[in-house]
């Protein structure tokens, strides 16, 4: 007789693969890992605050650039004096006596004055490695969206294998379930005939609820793969994504390496522009040594009356003023506060081609190692999956002994487990082959390409 609970098994299996179908026959589509990059490249929250760090920068060249340019201002004020100051004076200065003083009025009650100021730097050399310094503020920027945009699609990546690999994952544990649900099926019936003994029964049940604990444990972990997936792409996490599993994925083979250009390393061209940013800063240093010349110019009208009448001028005349300056500023001693500034920069520069050299050295040792690793892991897939051709076949066979009453049950749960470890291997070997892909990109620099 059949057990009711496999009945129910089978059943939510044939109803399970029923859903998905329907799921796929409706329209829904898979994801391909450069859709994936391209929706998160398109998304990214921090990609918009790097443009928008970009913007900003743009901005200060112009700041910078307006420093070079004429200034011109206006200005005009009205004053009524309630009380208009007196000052003292010599009372000889009027025919008085000597030592005497007498109080005088200098000024109306009413004054208008309005005014127009120029002002042009001539020369200001920190003005002009202010402007390239700004440009290459704007590189940098231009750089760390690059960088960004690196990162992004590393981890999309990384993800998106992630996501593939316990989907196979996956796939194999219910393989094995449904195996041990037959083989607990089969035992139960020859239980009752007498021809099994409990022991066998309860091995089995134990290996078919481990079964059933690792598929669980599975589906938590792609289900949070999934969500870490969309949060990279930044769209809702209700959002109905579909990975297509390894196999559809293409067949892994051994790519040819590319020559390795350093140029092509985000973060070496950021110390390089660093260096460049070091080394405007101390010619703006030096450039304080340099005089300053400044052209500025004012005119101006003034007007004045006797009592509180904005439209009305003493004389009904308005009186003029102008003058032209030109401003000449040498610097002679600052205490020597340049020179150890200067010294400073020069320190930093040498340090940033330290670092330069250090990266170079670095990623050489990274391709060379990701290259290794990528080659090394080709061969253990290969040899991890004969490794699990054999263990299924040597499962299989023990099963149809069991069957026919050669084998023992003993012998059929550890070639489970035999098989379950080479499982395991083999999807280990799987994710860390497309890993390090991943790293031999991340190391070439080539990861946007």
């Amino acid at each position: 007789m059949i057990n009711k609970k496999w009945i129910g098994f089978r059943f939510s299996i044939l109803l399970a693969a029923t859903f998905l179908l329907v799921n796929r026959s409706s329209g829904q589509s898979l994801y391909t890992l450069q859709q994936c990059i391209d929706t998160s490249l398109k998304n990214s929250l921090q990609l918009k605050s790097d443009n928008l760090d970009l913007d900003k920068t743009k901005a200060s060249i112009g700041e910078a650039y307006s420093s070079l340019l004429p200034t011109v201002s206006a200005s005009g004020s009205y004053q009524y004096q309630f009380k208009v100051p007196v000052q003292l004076v010599p009372g000889e200065l009027f025919g008085g006596t000597a030592g005497t003083y007498q109080v005088a009025q200098f000024s109306v009650p009413q004054t208008k004055s309005g005014s127009l100021d120029l002002s042009q730097t001539l020369f200001n050399a920190s003005s002009l490695i202010a402007l390239k310094a700004a440009k290459v503020a704007v590189n940098l920027n231009q750089l760390q969206i690059q960088s960004s945009k690196e990162d992004l699609v590393y981890n999309v990546s990384a993800t998106y294998y992630n996501i593939q690999t316990i989907m196979k994952q996956m796939e194999m544990t219910s393989r094995n379930l449904q195996n041990t649900e037959e083989l607990l099926q089969s035992t139960s019936d020859q239980y009752k005939a007498g021809l099994a003994t409990e022991t066998d029964v309860d091995r089995l049940n134990v290996s078919r609820d481990n079964s059933r604990a690792d598929l669980e444990s599975e589906r938590n972990s792609l289900e949070k793969q999934y969500n870490l997936l969309k949060y990279l792409m930044n769209v809702p996490l209700e959002s109905n994504i579909v990975i297509p599993d390894i196999d559809q994925a293409g067949t892994i083979v051994p790519a040819e390496t590319p020559a390795f250009d350093i140029t092509k390393k985000t973060d070496y061209l950021q110390v390089l522009e660093n260096r460049r940013v070091a080394e405007l800063e101390r010619k703006n240093i030096k450039a304080g040594y340099l005089p300053s010349l400044t052209l500025s110019a004012n005119y101006g009208v003034s007007g004045y009356y006797s009592n509180a009448d904005p439209f009305k001028n003493l004389n009904d005349k308005w009186y003029s003023s102008s003058y032209i300056k030109l401003a000449l500023n040498v610097p002679i001693f600052d205490g020597f506060n340049k020179k150890y500034r200067i010294q400073s920069k020069s320190v930093e520069i040498k340090k940033y081609d330290v670092q330069a050299e250090q990266l170079r050295q670095q990623s050489l040792k990274n391709v060379a190692n990701a290259n290794a690793d990528l080659k090394s892991n080709f061969l253990t897939l290969q040899n991890k999956r004969r490794s699990l051709d054999l263990a299924q076949k040597v499962l299989d066979d023990l099963q149809l002994q069991y069957q026919n009453g050669i084998a023992k049950i003993t012998d059929v749960i550890n070639s489970q487990t035999d098989l379950h470890t080479a499982q395991n291997n083999y999807i280990n070997a799987l994710i860390n082959i497309k890993q390090a892909e991943l790293d031999l990109k991340k190391a070439q620099g080539t990861l946007l390409n």
